[in-house]
């Protein structure tokens, strides 16, 4: 049976393992939860210790939001090349999450349109930028009898407004990844972990879905569950928001488009009414008719 003071010491080591923790930038509240629960000094000790380290938490994704995530959602929001725009929302979101492979789908006429698809391992890019387009068929958000289509994940994201993380989609209970596991036989890849986000307007309305394929651990390579932290949240929240504003300002511009076509087809019929109504014009009908009608009489 161990006494008081083996019992201090172990939670003395513990502490000890929260501060490197801390200093590696892996800290979570977790760690001491049963020690801080004691009443005596080692228990307030982990209290007073459990907020520095929540505090430095804290401020560390408020740097990392500021380093990183800012000057990326900047640069979206001035971004005016539409397919570059798409392209670098993937790319980024990829970069954030370690993640091999990632697909940008837009939604058109109630279906998913892929616009951007790329996987490092495979070195795969189309779409975008790339000049080379998608041949994969749209994901439809609703089957041929009216129903919601929900065995597709991305699909599923889009009609639930929820997002969706998978540590492995061959054993994943509820979806089809028949397709995946097609794509993977033809190209000998291996899909393993998804993250399948739906990309909301300020509305609430979906407007797409980033899919991020295969997150990879830094130090190992080995491919692991995607974890959803407040840096990935602001990423997408700028991005949504840019690709939003591009998608509203683009529909303004066809909606003046539109409408100037119509105002310079009206001006015409009007300009054409005003000729038509002149006495010069009335004459030369006149002279047109009386020219025809000798005509006929001379045959």
């Amino acid at each position: 049976m161990k006494n008081n003071s083996d019992i201090s010491s172990v939670a003395l080591k513990r502490i000890m393992q929260a501060v490197r923790s801390v200093e590696a930038g892996e800290y979570t509240p977790d760690m001491l939860s049963d020690i801080a629960r004691d009443t005596g000094e080692l228990g307030q000790l982990a209290r007073v210790f459990d907020a520095m380290a929540r505090g430095v938490v804290f401020r560390d994704n408020q740097l990392r939001l500021l380093r990183k995530v800012i000057p990326v959602g900047v640069a979206l929001s001035v971004e005016k090349d539409f397919n570059r725009l798409l392209e670098t929302l993937v790319v980024e979101a990829q970069a954030f999450t370690n993640a091999d492979a990632g697909t940008l789908y837009l939604l058109e006429n109630k279906a998913l349109k892929f616009v951007i698809l790329r996987n490092t391992s495979l070195d795969m890019s189309m779409g975008g930028t790339s000049n080379h387009p998608i041949t994969f068929a749209p994901v439809r958000l609703y089957n041929d009898d009216g129903s919601e289509n929900r065995a597709n994940v991305a699909s599923h994201a889009a009609l639930t407004h929820k997002r969706i993380n998978i540590a492995d989609a061959y054993t994943a209970i509820g979806f089809d990844f028949s397709g995946t596991k097609s794509f993977d036989a033809n190209t000998k890849y291996r899909s393993r972990s998804f993250l399948t986000i739906p990309l909301e307007n300020k509305l609430g309305e979906v407007i797409g879905v980033l899919q991020l394929i295969n997150a990879k651990d830094p130090e190992t390579g080995e491919i692991v569950p995607f974890s959803d932290d407040d840096v990935l949240e602001a990423l997408v929240l700028l991005a949504t928001a840019a690709l939003d504003g591009y998608i509203r300002e683009a529909s303004l511009r066809q909606e003046i488009a539109k409408l100037k076509i119509e105002i310079d087809e009206s001006r015409r019929v009007h300009q054409v009414d005003e000729i038509t109504e002149t006495k010069y014009f009335k004459d030369l009908k006149e002279r047109a008719t009386e020219f025809r009608s000798r005509s006929k009489d001379s045959k």
